[in-house]
């Protein structure tokens, strides 16, 4: 039962995936200064998260609470991608996060199935317009507003046993979630730089609230290139058809920037 509570929760959250992300957001790409009129960054990272929260359905509620070590084990396949095109102070950010897993479930001896096989898949995009209200050295700050797309695909496969005919199903699960937010940097010395990241959303529209935030610290390794490690929490509450979810997924993240 825990296992299968286990894959519920991984449908209706990002893990890196996650991360994840991740989304992810745009936390880790970073601004070319004022004087480039344009400018393009591209981010990879990795989140690695733990999952706490309450997930409800049919009239019942169960807690969970996943380790990082839980979710790597079902965790076939995953990316996370971010990027940012910026024109002065606009800019126009985009993260990807996707992540397959699955599991294998024994049923009790007398089942007529032989056995439970499930597959997840899970997609977060965000799409952001930002600009920058505040670029003076050795910081910046940046206020935004876009949306964050979940898409949720399960299956479950039913396995014969006894000569009986397997069973097959699935499902895709989709919303998206209007959201506001700022991030900054501050420079600590020409080389090492502070992170931030804050955003709220949802506001009944897909989840009743989502929210992410992040902190971390980064080092510029060359001229085009940024090195950047961090905590990131992602959070939704989420009412549908068949049931309610308040999850929240959580971790260290790490990442390196590109800048052309």
């Amino acid at each position: 039962m825990k296992k299968q509570i286990a894959i519920v929760i991984l449908l209706f959250t990002a893990t890196s995936s996650l991360l994840m992300a991740g989304s992810i957001e745009t936390k880790f790409v970073p601004t070319q200064p004022a004087d480039n009129s344009w400018s393009f960054n591209l981010a990879i990272y990795g989140w690695a998260t733990a999952i706490d929260g309450t997930i409800s359905a049919g009239g019942r509620s169960a807690d969970v609470d996943i380790a990082f070590k839980d979710v790597l084990k079902h965790l076939d396949m995953t990316f996370m991608g971010a990027a940012e095109l910026r024109y002065q102070r606009w800019g126009f950010m985009g993260d990807l996060v996707y992540a397959r897993l699955h599991d294998d479930i024994a049923p009790p001896a007398g089942i007529v199935f032989s056995s439970t096989h499930e597959v997840v898949k899970e997609t977060i995009g965000t799409f952001l317009l930002s600009y920058r209200v505040v670029d003076a050295k050795p910081a910046f700050l940046d206020l935004f507003a876009g949306a964050r797309v979940y898409s949720f695909y399960s299956q479950i496969v039913l396995r014969p046993n006894l000569g009986r005919q397997g069973f097959s199903a699935n499902g895709t699960t989709t919303w998206a979630d209007p959201i506001i937010g700022l991030r900054g940097r501050y420079y600590v010395s020409r080389a090492v730089f502070l992170n931030g990241y804050g955003d709220v959303g949802g506001f009944g529209a897909g989840s009743e609230l989502s929210w992410q935030v992040l902190g971390g610290i980064g080092v510029q390794a060359a001229r085009w290139l940024d090195l950047q490690v961090g905590y990131r929490a992602l959070g939704f509450e989420y009412q549908g058809g068949r049931g309610s979810q308040e999850i929240t997924t959580h971790g260290p993240i790490m990442g390196a920037t590109i800048r052309f």
